[in-house]
């Protein structure tokens, strides 16, 4: 059967950002809770994984703040950008639902849902949350329009992930993205969903950022798609 490339689109984003965070939250969900360096790598596993096996199809965006910018950098139009949120939003909870399949085994301590706890405070998280996503979504829009930097696309955002998933994570958790905040508090409530907000707003404004500095800083010549 042949599809369209939009539903070729929604289906690649829908499977990405399930492997994302199947991986991510699964890692976290099942025993490394307390690892932080291997929660990172998982992390940047998923998205290793979901780039160069989708990446090809939908730009593997696999974040709505990764989306967000693409639009505000006239990349894709705002439809597009609700197909792909509504498409990420059912790959984490496709994801978050089959890990809570497992939530009778002795290792499960939960959907790896985002949180901080007192002393840090609100406006903290939401400027870490900020500036972690900034760093992300820019590095993705200023290599995505690189030639010489496209096969190496995978490992350049997996291992920025890692690296901010490293700093942040003590601190926010280090979400710098909606989705992956989204599933797992809605299924779990509580604190997770009491502190949602925090990891909405944060995303979003990094997002914005990165799209206004990137148009700020870009420039084309050669080695530009």
């Amino acid at each position: 059967m042949k599809l369209t490339l939009t539903v070729r689109q929604f289906l690649a984003e829908f499977y990405g950002t399930f492997i994302l965070v199947f991986v991510g939250t699964g890692s976290i969900a099942f025993g490394l809770g307390q690892n932080l360096l291997g929660v990172a790598f998982a992390f940047g596993t998923g998205a290793l994984i979901a780039i160069y096996t989708i990446g090809h199809i939908s730009g593997a965006h696999l974040n709505p703040a990764v989306s967000l910018a693409m639009v505000l950098d006239r990349r894709m139009t705002w439809k597009q950008m609700g197909l792909y949120v509504v498409a990420q939003t059912l790959g984490a909870f496709f994801a978050s639902l089959t890990l809570l399949m497992g939530s009778d085994a002795d290792a499960y301590l939960g959907l790896g849902s985002s949180g901080f706890a007192a002393p840090t405070s609100i406006i903290t998280v939401i400027i870490f949350e900020m500036f972690l996503t900034f760093i992300l979504v820019y590095t993705v829009l200023a290599t995505s329009q690189r030639k010489a930097l496209q096969p190496l696309m995978g490992f350049i955002v997996a291992f920025t992930l890692v690296g901010l998933i490293l700093v942040g994570g003590p601190i926010t958790s280090a979400s710098l993205n909606p989705i992956r905040s989204l599933a797992p508090a809605l299924l779990e409530g509580g604190n997770a969903l009491e502190q949602l907000w925090v990891y909405l707003v944060g995303p979003i404004l990094g997002s914005i950022l990165a799209a206004i500095f990137y148009r700020f800083l870009k420039f084309k010549d050669q080695d530009t798609i």
